[in-house]
């Protein structure tokens, strides 16, 4: 089958905000009020970002937020940990976007960074229930939680209703295909699927393979 690349300002897709001079102005006046009604409560919450109608927001003074970031409608952003306001559970890079219905939940550590575009629907969380007695219910066991931090590091492609689960870190550009349950690393400039997500491509290879075309 053939492939064809196609600019993204031809389907409307680019976060640049293009038209008349009011919608302009409604652009710059969303950003305004999101700035100011987050930047109190946040750890940080950067310049120019918009944080759309969120579902919840658990312990916002543990949150770090970048500049130029769009969290879309629907999001819950849960820093669940101890926090000692020094630094935050929970810090998403300059730069990125961030699709509908985004759950992201930090007891210990999650770091999100610049540039990374993240699908509807993703859960991503560096906790999960302790089963240390396994006689008792789940909801006998929740007083403790098993963490480890969970990194994604900047340009990466987290794909639609994809899950993250704890101690793992997504490497520099790669690309988590959609539903993917990762539980574990993937490294830099490689594609995962699946679940559990597997690696099927090299993206430098990919690039390789286009050139020979």
């Amino acid at each position: 089958m053939e492939e064809r690349l196609i600019k993204k300002e031809e389907i409307n897709m680019t976060i640049s905000y293009k038209g008349s001079s009011f919608q302009k102005l409604q652009h710059f006046l969303r950003k305004l009020y999101c700035y100011l009604r987050w930047r109190p409560v946040f750890f940080h919450f950067g310049r120019n970002s918009v944080l759309e109608k969120p579902r919840g927001v658990v312990k916002p003074a543990a949150i770090s937020i970048g500049d130029n970031v769009l969290i879309k409608d629907g999001a819950r952003l849960e820093a669940v940990g101890n926090f000692d306001g020094k630094a935050p559970l929970m810090i998403i890079g300059n730069d990125t976007m961030i699709q509908f219905d985004f759950h992201c939940g930090a007891a210990l550590a999650v770091t999100i960074g610049s540039n990374v575009v993240i699908g509807q629907g993703v859960w991503i969380t560096d906790h999960d229930h302790d089963y240390a007695y396994p006689i008792l219910s789940v909801r006998q066991n929740s007083k403790t939680l098993k963490c480890s931090p969970v990194v994604i590091e900047d340009g990466a492609y987290i794909g639609e209703g994809s899950v993250i689960l704890r101690g793992v870190r997504i490497g520099k550009r790669s690309v988590i295909g959609a539903n993917a349950v990762v539980t574990k690393d993937v490294p830099p400039f490689t594609i995962v699927v699946g679940v559990p997500a597997r690696v099927i491509k090299n993206i430098e290879q990919v690039s390789q393979s286009d050139k020979t075309k």
